[in-house]
């Protein structure tokens, strides 16, 4: 079963830009990806997740800006249950791609268990919102 877009919007949480940009920079990663593992590019893994990090840089700045034009619109309650949104998907993010940066990179003895929870708690948060989305 394929879900639609504006089903995926509503359950992800983010706009179609958002999405798109997301897709974007997982498509660059991927292609770096591939060029490290097979070694034609001789670069360190934080060079390889640079597009994603990025695009978590500007999922963040896109997010103030809607913020704040909801805020002048008046629209508190969504204002601030979208950013509240985001700031918790962009920081689970963040922790498990710099955790698996370091991992990949020698940087820390941490299992993958360890390095795979804020996964882990962003998949739980999906499911609770994907709940609410409907009612």
């Amino acid at each position: 079963m394929l879900f639609s877009l504006k089903e995926v919007i509503q359950w992800i949480g983010l706009s179609a830009f958002e999405l798109w940009l997301h897709v974007v920079s997982l498509l660059v990663f991927s292609v770096l990806l591939a060029l490290k593992l097979e070694s034609v590019l001789f670069t360190t893994w934080w060079t390889v997740f640079i597009p994603l990090f990025a695009s978590d840089g500007l999922h963040a700045y896109f997010s103030s800006i809607v913020f704040l034009r909801l805020n002048l619109e008046g629209d508190l309650r969504t204002a601030g249950i979208r950013t509240a949104w985001s700031a918790v998907v962009l920081v689970l993010l963040f922790a498990f791609k710099m955790l698996l940066c370091q991992k990949l990179e020698d940087q820390n003895n941490l299992t993958f268990a360890m390095i795979m929870s804020p996964v882990f708690i962003l998949l739980q948060v999906l499911m609770i919102r994907a709940c609410q989305v409907g009612n």
